[in-house]
């Protein structure tokens, strides 16, 4: 990998982000997400002269920029030249030149003082002559004191593998599922995470096994892509998830429950779902008085999604939980590696003792790894 030193001009810098010759928002990096406040700060160490840290940007094969390392900079100084928000004369310590402009936007600048900010210089290394994994790395090594999510650090790795993921996040995407839909964004990457170990279990062909982010990270490392047959699973669970929570009402999910429901879909192969399903089982939760058990499955549902997503016992349990409701309401044609011998156990348990619970019948009747095979 070849880092080559640029040093080019803020004004220069502003225009190729805005003709698209440097793009600040590459697959792997999160959302912008400084506020205003940090954003005068840095045009005040800008108007003061000061230094700020250096850019790392991927020059691709088209001679466009990818931005490595300096995102919210960047942007932040594009916002400021295009008058998106006014300096702030009050930053401590107090200089009186800057006092002086405090509420000034870059178009009110003078002369003089526009002169001087489109002429601040910039420290970029624009990297060439890399293998797939080296961006990432230096990536990694860059935010190491930073709040990065594992999925922000992950993501920045450049391979087939990236770029599958990608391509499937923004199915994901474009099948309406956003936070007003499904009650979380992808801010911090969090569908690029939950899409990530989707993968990571159609590739094992098994959830019984501890998605740890050292794992899943050590995959997406790899410079070999998924298989064709992963990918093809990947995008019809995601297709029926997204027909089916379309039907559904008010549905509330997050990272563990909706992975959970992306399994479960993957297990359909010559099978079709019914896509009323995830309405029925949401609704579930307000039928007292059912007798099949259902909202009991509901329940164990909901409390295990709120433990951690890499939990085998949480996964396996919010699992069998959906195809217990999706068995027991009528759907007898299951998926050959749905083990349906296992469901009935459980429901005889619960009918002929009241002190049992679900739970409890879960983790008598559930073999982990029988249970978790996927096709």
């Amino acid at each position: 990998m070849k880092l080559t030193p640029w040093e080019p001009d803020l004004k220069t810098v502003v225009e190729r982000i805005e003709s698209g010759d440097i793009d600040l928002q590459p697959d792997f990096q999160r959302q912008e997400i400084w506020s205003p406040a940090k954003k005068r700060r840095l045009i005040d160490t800008v108007l003061r002269g000061w230094s700020i840290p250096p850019v790392f940007l991927v020059v691709t094969k088209d001679g466009r920029m990818e931005v490595l390392d300096g995102q919210q900079r960047l942007a932040a100084l594009r916002d400021f030249v295009r008058n998106d928000f006014s300096i702030d004369g009050s930053i401590t310590p107090l200089d009186d030149r800057i006092k002086g402009l405090d509420g000034t936007y870059y178009r009110r600048l003078s002369p003089t003082d526009k002169r001087l900010m489109d002429q601040y210089t910039l420290r970029c290394f624009r990297i060439t002559d890399y293998l797939p994994d080296e961006p990432s790395e230096l990536f990694y090594r860059l935010n190491q004191p930073s709040m990065l999510t594992a999925g922000e650090q992950r993501n920045a790795f450049y391979g087939p593998a990236r770029e599958e993921l990608k391509d499937l996040v923004k199915q994901f995407e474009a099948g309406s599922n956003n936070k007003k839909t499904i009650g979380f964004s992808n801010a911090r990457l969090a569908y690029d995470d939950i899409v990530a170990r989707l993968l990571l279990f159609l590739e094992a062909k098994t959830f019984a096994t501890k998605s740890t982010e050292a794992l899943v990270s050590q995959r997406f490392k790899d410079r070999s892509g998924f298989s064709s047959t992963v990918l093809e699973r990947a995008e019809k669970s995601i297709r029926f998830f997204s027909s089916s929570r379309e039907k559904a009402i008010a549905v509330r999910l997050n990272k563990a429950s909706t992975l959970s429901w992306l399994l479960f879909f993957a297990r359909f192969d010559s099978l079709e779902p019914n896509l009323e399903y995830m309405t029925f089982f949401v609704q579930s939760a307000s039928n007292t008085s059912a007798r099949n058990f259902v909202p009991e499955a509901y329940s164990v549902f909901q409390d295990r999604a709120s433990l951690r997503v890499t939990d085998v016992s949480s996964v396996v349990y919010r699992d069998a939980s959906l195809w217990f409701a999706y068995y027991f309401s009528g759907h007898k044609d299951l998926p050959t590696t749905v083990d349906q011998s296992a469901l009935e156990q459980i429901r005889d348990d619960l009918l002929s003792r009241d002190d049992v619970t679900f739970e409890h019948a879960l983790s008598q009747r559930l073999n982990l790894e029988r249970w978790s095979k996927l096709p």
